[in-house]
């Protein structure tokens, strides 16, 4: 069985009882939450944790996963949805990880694993199902801004990949429906001669046979890739600080920004970057409600947010910027917004 990783969020377990099982499933890591549903409210007991690339057969993990609950807590798991970084099916009952080399597939996992229900949904939709659940205290105001009531939203966010989604006002519903988006594929758009000799870099040094997207250089892997452009321009040579044999991982670089020129220029060139993604969204989305920026990158580096450059950006337009101006922008904080998203749109949508 693949190592599990558990962190426990309750004084005492509840044994002898049903759980519901949602799990969010990245390019990185896969995180699963185990729920206890009292009082028309999902209380988060427990949380296992995996690394993505370990997992060769998803469905065969989520039979591990039901046993091992099941040895160790006598706990029972009937309920499952499952939240990927990628494109769902219509039905809700398959998806490829776009950044694995995997399957989830609700039906082979109901055939492998006994579970009478099982779902797969977009990972930034249930983010937006998560969005009024999160606490003040894991929410960072980037922009105070005056938000429009009943105004579409948008959510991003950069982690291995770059999610997106819109969140929509249904007056019939009475609440948002998230509308889930892949425009972190589309295209990077070049504004100056630095961005262009950085795009050309990258398409001659990794061969690329397609455009530069806006994952591509807001990703980790992007941190990595404009790293290693600014050390291009000065032989390679990175200064003052040394990094692992395997090269520099994007969490270094960020750390190493004081000591370091390169990761610094890294820094200030990635914050415009994210503050460009952010303000396109805002305008295609109209998201005059609010922009809540989430992802792993955002939530470890809230001082990306704090550079100036990154509102001089956002609101570099210049027959709306008094209109970006406006916009509330906040960076979400709570890891397990993904997973509670989930669970609520279990309950929401009555998929189980």
């Amino acid at each position: 069985m693949i190592p599990l990783r558990e962190v426990i969020y309750v004084n005492q377990i509840v044994c002898d009882t049903e759980y519901i099982m949602v799990g969010d499933i990245g390019g990185t890591n896969s995180n699963f939450g185990f729920f206890l549903l009292a009082d028309d409210t999902f209380t988060l007991i427990f949380s296992l944790h995996v690394k993505s690339q370990l997992i060769t057969d998803f469905s065969v993990l989520i039979k591990d996963i039901v046993s091992y609950v099941k040895g160790k807590y006598q706990i029972s798991v009937v309920k499952s949805g499952f939240a990927a970084a990628g494109i769902v099916s219509e039905t809700l009952d398959y998806s490829k990880p776009t950044n694995l080399n995997i399957v989830i597939d609700s039906k082979d996992i109901l055939a492998k694993t006994g579970l009478k229900c099982s779902f797969v949904v977009n990972d930034f939709a249930v983010i937006g199902y998560g969005l009024e659940l999160i606490k003040p205290h894991d929410l960072v105001l980037v922009n105070k801004g005056i938000a429009r009531p009943r105004a579409n939203k948008g959510i991003l966010g950069a982690g291995t990949g770059l999610g997106k989604c819109i969140m929509d006002w249904n007056k019939y519903a009475g609440r948002y429906i998230p509308v889930a988006s892949e425009g972190g594929h589309a295209d990077f758009a070049v504004q100056n001669q630095l961005e262009l000799d950085l795009v050309e870099h990258i398409q001659k040094t990794e061969s690329f046979s397609c455009s530069v997207s806006w994952e591509g250089l807001l990703s980790g892997n992007g941190i990595e890739r404009i790293y290693r452009f600014f050390c291009s321009r000065n032989h390679g040579i990175p200064k003052s600080v040394s990094f692992s044999e395997k090269g520099p991982h994007p969490d270094e670089i960020f750390n190493s920004r004081m000591q370091d020129d390169h990761a610094w220029r890294t820094f200030e060139l990635y914050t415009k970057i994210y503050a460009r993604c952010a303000k396109n969204f805002a305008l295609e989305s109209l998201a005059l409600g609010g922009i809540y920026i989430a992802g792993g990158i955002a939530a470890k580096n809230l001082p990306l947010f704090e550079l100036d450059v990154f509102m001089d950006e956002f609101v570099n337009c210049g027959k709306h910027e008094e209109v970006l101006a406006d916009i509330p922008i906040y960076v979400i904080t709570d890891y397990n917004i993904s997973l509670y998203g989930a669970a609520h749109y279990m309950k929401l949508e009555s998929m189980c």
